[in-house]
């Protein structure tokens, strides 16, 4: 906080910089606390409210929603058809038995649950595995989708659908004043820290972190709400945590992690890195609570610093490694409340920002100085399902 005033504020820029766009120095000297705000890449926005987008990748697999009841039927019910299209090759695994088929799809779904298949296509090689047709296979039984398979003469395909799923997001406003009385400006008898000249100054780098840490948290925690004036009502942003939907272990959805009360290593990777691979994702940094520390030495994982440079003003960003995640970049997040955990695909997240975070001076009213740190943005991630947020364990264990 001290710092931040001695080295920007009170530089012979300030008067210039103090009361416009702060960008940089935000990004310069809260890159530790605030990780998100100050390391995510911004992208202008012109509106207050825009359109976040979730493009799937095809899915690998789905369930029977009804048991397979003969060898002769040709007619299945499925819990999800519509990534299935005409000749799709499958592989029906009955759960009670653990027996295999595998079968053709022919002709497109009939419906959304829907469809019909050529049995046992690989009938004429002897002996293998999967040639027969069941004559049963109970409901709920795993149906893998090995691929497509055409003949090259196929004409008037019925494509999939590619039109992404939309969520709305809106940008959210951060107003946080400074007041200062000419008597309190011009008291002397207090020493303020790190070589801040006056309470006002002291009064504008509290209010600033303030912000900074405001923006942060709802980075993670807010809940959208679009604006009415009529009511009073304000934009607020959607927060990573209501966000992620695909891939939620949290109270929002009522989860709760497997081993919460003894949660390892591989429990941490099931739910954050293999949970957003499997929906299609490229998890590449893990962004996890204070306490992520202790849980790292319960392991016995000796996290390594990654040398990331220094800002601009000398801060060392932080960034750790640990070898059990690959390569994967963790950093802390002291905002994140305590056992909280979100992979990201770091590609697909970014920050909209309409007004970057500024100070704006009023002026003086009566013997009163005033003023404001402002800002207007919100975060947006595509592909939801390429991330995932764990939350709820409540002890680390080392087995």
């Amino acid at each position: 906080m001290a710092d931040f005033l001695q080295g920007f504020l009170g530089s012979q820029q300030a008067g210039v910089e103090a009361r416009n766009d702060v960008t940089v120095a935000i990004r310069n000297w809260f890159a530790n606390r605030n990780p998100l705000v100050t390391r995510l890449p911004y992208v202008p926005v012109e509106r207050i409210d825009f359109q976040m987008y979730t493009h799937k990748y095809r899915s690998r697999s789905t369930m029977l929603g009804a048991a397979i009841g003969s060898a002769t039927q040709t007619s299945l019910t499925v819990a999800d058809a519509t990534f299935l299209m005409n000749h799709d090759v499958l592989e029906v695994v009955d759960s009670t038995t653990g027996n295999v088929e595998r079968m053709q799809i022919n002709g497109d779904p009939a419906s959304a649950t829907t469809i019909n298949v050529m049995r046992g296509i690989w009938s004429q090689i002897a002996g293998t595995q999967g040639s027969t047709p069941l004559s049963s296979a109970v409901n709920g039984s795993t149906v893998n989708l090995i691929g497509n398979s055409r003949n090259g003469a196929e004409v008037n395909q019925t494509g999939l659908v590619t039109v992404g799923v939309p969520r709305t997001q809106y940008c959210q406003t951060f107003q946080f004043p400074v007041q200062i009385g000419g008597s309190a400006q011009t008291a002397r008898a207090q020493v303020l820290p790190g070589g801040i000249q006056t309470p006002f100054d002291f009064n504008m780098t509290v209010q600033l972190q303030n912000m900074v840490d405001d923006i942060e948290n709802c980075l993670y925690y807010g809940i959208a709400q679009g604006p009415n004036d009529a009511t009073g009502i304000t934009a607020k942003m959607n927060g990573l945590r209501s966000i992620i939907q695909t891939n939620n272990i949290s109270s929002l959805t009522g989860a709760t992690p497997v081993n919460a009360a003894a949660y390892g290593s591989t429990d941490l990777i099931r739910d954050t890195l293999q949970a957003a691979r499997a929906g299609g994702g490229e998890p590449d940094l893990l962004v996890v609570s204070t306490n992520f520390m202790s849980g790292f030495a319960t392991w016995g994982q000796a996290i390594q610093r990654v040398p990331a440079g220094e800002t601009a003003f000398g801060t060392p960003i932080n960034v750790l490694e640990a070898p059990f995640l690959h390569g994967v970049t963790i950093v802390e997040a002291p905002l994140l409340r305590p056992f909280t955990a979100i992979a990201l695909t770091s590609s697909e997240v970014y920050i909209r920002n309409k007004r970057n975070p500024f100070w704006q001076l009023r002026g003086s009213r009566g013997d009163m100085v005033e003023g404001d740190w402002i800002a207007e943005m919100a975060i947006e991630l595509v592909n939801e399902s390429h991330h995932a947020w764990v939350e709820g364990i409540t002890a680390f264990s080392a087995n």
